[in-house]
């Protein structure tokens, strides 16, 4: 049995549509002071421009990974190494907000200020990265 063929165009779309969606939603949860989720759906938006950058550069599917870092490398996005530093906080958004054990001291963690503050980084990169899908 054959693959059903692979429509490079269509795929990109798809990954920059669903992180727009997840942007939005994390948003929408910024506002009813659901922060561990509002950051956890950060973390999809980026993942997803990156997927669709893997996409782009490889002309395949990108792998089952959240690691932003290696679908970047993947990618082949060239990082500083600041940026670097982010993208590995922000993947453990994504555990910790997942993982019983890991919940409560995330919770703890996500304060107001500290949410606001990382939810506005994460959609400078999320800027960024769109840009990068543009090039």
């Amino acid at each position: 049995m054959t693959e059903p063929s692979f429509d490079k165009t269509k795929t990109i779309r798809y990954w920059l549509e669903c992180a727009v969606y997840d942007l939005e939603t994390g948003k929408s949860l910024m506002k009813s002071n659901r922060f561990p989720y509002a950051l956890f759906l950060a973390h999809l938006a980026l993942e997803k421009v990156l997927r669709a950058l893997v996409v782009k550069q490889t002309g395949e599917h990108a792998p089952y990974t959240h690691s932003l870092i290696k679908l970047s490398i993947i990618a082949k996005i060239e990082l500083t190494e600041e940026k670097t530093d982010k993208l590995a906080e922000y993947t453990d958004f994504h555990i910790e907000a997942r993982y019983p054990d890991e919940k409560k001291s995330f919770y703890d963690k996500c304060t107001e200020d500290f949410a606001s503050e990382k939810f506005a980084e994460m959609e400078e990169f999320y800027t960024w990265l769109i840009r990068k899908s543009q090039e």
